[in-house]
């Protein structure tokens, strides 16, 4: 090794013997600095949620004509929502189906009344947790439990298929896309339980620009353009040296200039067009962060994991090779692939989900939605389904008129 070289490394080795206190003192401020941060993020998030909440149960009445546009407009109307989320759920309890909604509890009056602004046939109560009357936690000796989170199969720009696919001109022949969930819930017995959870969050402006963004990526990409990549340090050192060299003779380029330009725009097919279109609507939308999560309930003699594969087929509608699809999410998921200790860490990762699914917690991963979409996985069945699962009142209690004399 050359001389210099000699005394170079051992002035770096002698301050190093010296200060070494300080250079691990620093790490460990950063690191303290660092888990404050995240500290006082977390409180300070735990300050915006709501600490009380409600649960309605949603009555449906025979009379029920509307469309799953009517439900659109609800969630429209539910974006104004800031602290904690909603929970929409569907449960499938004795062979019946049950529409619940969970809100904090300071939104109770604004739920109501858009609900009844849409679907003044129905009837609003307010019932007692269902899962207070299931076991405080599953799976024991006599109950299991199966269970997933749904993720999206693409980037959340790419929309699913909407209500509006289903809808046909003739009244007699529209499709409501419930029904497949509503069988589901009636090849159950009585002792089996069914849970859709459908969790909403209106986005943050930082989110609806994060999706705007993405939206444009995916277009460019489908339009032929080249993605512009930002130059990096040693491409900018480079050119500074090469622009030094060549100064006298030749004009300074930086990376980014002088960029060959496309002579015309490449020639998109109909079926990319019809994507580009399709992204582009839902960018341009009001959306909610997503998270869908099922879970099926049993008693250990009768527990079959195959019949929760109804939850997949009613997903599965709204599936689309050009554009989104729902999967299940295999990292939130009631099954172990472990092989050491399998049976013990599926028991774990049971009982763990099931305290998510019962005390609401925020999915592990979540999706992009727009109410059109949140309208056509989650609206009231109209009367062109028919199922006895389906449990409807024939009337609804109604305010007395204004001005009717009490005394």
């Amino acid at each position: 090794m050359p001389y210099f070289l000699k005394e170079v490394s051992f002035f770096f080795l002698e301050i190093f013997r010296e200060f070494w206190w300080l250079i691990a003192l620093i790490i460990l401020g950063r690191f303290y600095i660092n888990l404050r941060r995240e500290y006082q993020k977390k409180v300070k998030k735990e300050k915006k949620e709501p600490k009380d909440w409600v649960i309605l149960e949603a009555k449906i009445n025979r009379e029920i004509l509307q469309t799953p546009k009517a439900m659109e407009q609800v969630f429209n109307s539910l974006s104004v929502i800031e602290k904690g989320c909603i929970c929409l759920e569907i449960v499938g309890i004795n062979r019946e189906i049950h529409f619940i909604i969970r809100a904090p509890k300071e939104y109770k009056n604004l739920v109501i009344s858009q609900f009844y602004s849409q679907y003044p046939e129905i009837e609003l109560k307010e019932i007692d947790d269902y899962f207070l009357s299931v076991a405080p936690n599953l799976p024991n000796k006599e109950l299991n439990l199966w269970g997933t989170e749904i993720i999206f199969n693409k980037a959340n720009c790419y929309p699913i298929k909407t209500y509006s696919y289903f809808e046909e001109k003739k009244e007699e022949r529209r499709i409501d896309p419930m029904a497949s969930l509503a069988e589901t819930f009636g090849s159950l017995e009585r002792s089996e339980w069914c849970i859709f959870q459908i969790f909403l969050k209106p986005l943050s402006e930082d989110e609806e620009k994060k999706l705007a963004e993405e939206g444009k990526k995916e277009t460019d990409k489908l339009l032929g353009k080249k993605e512009k990549k930002a130059a990096t340090w040693p491409e900018w050192i480079a050119a500074f040296i090469k622009n030094l060299l060549v100064a006298i003779a030749v004009a300074p380029v930086w990376p980014g200039e002088g960029e060959k330009k496309e002579d015309s725009p490449k020639e998109v097919s109909s079926g990319k067009k019809e994507i580009i279109n399709a992204i582009d609507k839902k960018i341009n939308q009001l959306s909610f962060k997503t998270g869908i999560r099922v879970i099926y309930v049993a008693p250990n003699k009768i527990f079959n994991e195959s019949k929760a594969i109804g939850f997949m087929a009613f997903l599965k509608q709204f599936n689309s090779k050009n554009l989104n699809a729902f999967k299940v999410n295999k990292e939130a998921t009631t099954e172990s692939k472990a092989k050491l200790f399998k049976t013990r860490r599926a028991f774990l990762k049971k009982r763990n989900f099931y305290q998510a699914a019962s005390k609401r917690k925020p999915e592990k991963k979540s999706m992009i939605l727009t109410p059109e979409e949140l309208a056509t996985i989650y609206h009231f069945p109209t009367m062109q389904m028919k199922t006895p699962v389906l449990t409807r009142v024939l009337s609804k209690k109604g305010e007395p008129p204004i001005g009717l004399p009490t005394g």
